[in-house]
């Protein structure tokens, strides 16, 4: 059996548990019931109640819901204890959407407004946001490739190192059509 497969089934299985406990317990928090999270988000009771009890992987857009109908930071989902945080590239958690994948950087910040994230879009690829909440800036820098985005259908070629920022609510696609995966770093701000 591969060692490093049972590892990462292992770690998904931690932030799954880590995931539901932090939900259960923002949402006691905030003295809310499944019911009144479930008609916040969109997002079923059944389906709260399984990621909560660690039974299920939410989806990114599932997170997003969440986070929004708690009015919390999407990191706030995987916050641990510590007090200092070291994030390396390819290690802990992370998301993936066919050619997404998106790996949080620090699971808690200090302002609790800002989510930042590393994102990696494969070769040949697109990536079409389903959900963000109305209240988020997204910025988007490429850090490694280039990357076509699309904004409300208008396109946008960012070379290495160029960012752009827009509603995160606006229609928007991650576009690579490169040979080489294309690495971004993301920011996700809650404004009022």
């Amino acid at each position: 059996m591969d060692s490093s497969k049972d590892i990462e089934q292992q770690d998904m299985m931690e932030m799954v548990r880590r995931i539901g406990n932090q939900l259960r317990q923002m949402r006691k928090e905030q003295k809310l019931s499944l019911d009144d999270l479930a008609d916040r988000t969109g997002v079923s009771k059944l389906t709260l109640g399984k990621i909560e009890r660690g039974e299920t992987n939410p989806s990114l857009t599932v997170i997003w819901r969440i986070a929004d109908g708690l009015a919390i930071p999407m990191s706030s989902l995987f916050e641990t204890e510590k007090v200092i945080q070291l994030s390396r590239a390819g290690e802990g958690i992370y998301f993936t959407d066919g050619p997404w994948r998106v790996e949080p950087i620090f699971t808690h910040s200090s302002s609790g407004t800002v989510d930042s994230c590393r994102a990696f879009l494969q070769p040949h690829s697109t990536y079409s946001a389903e959900y963000h909440p109305t209240s988020v800036m997204e910025t988007a820098t490429v850090m490694e490739g280039s990357v076509r985005i699309l904004v409300c259908d208008k396109p946008y070629e960012l070379q290495m190192y160029d960012s752009i920022r827009f509603r995160g609510d606006s229609s928007h696609s991650y576009v690579n059509k490169t040979d080489t995966v294309a690495i971004l770093y993301i920011t996700f701000e809650r404004y009022v």
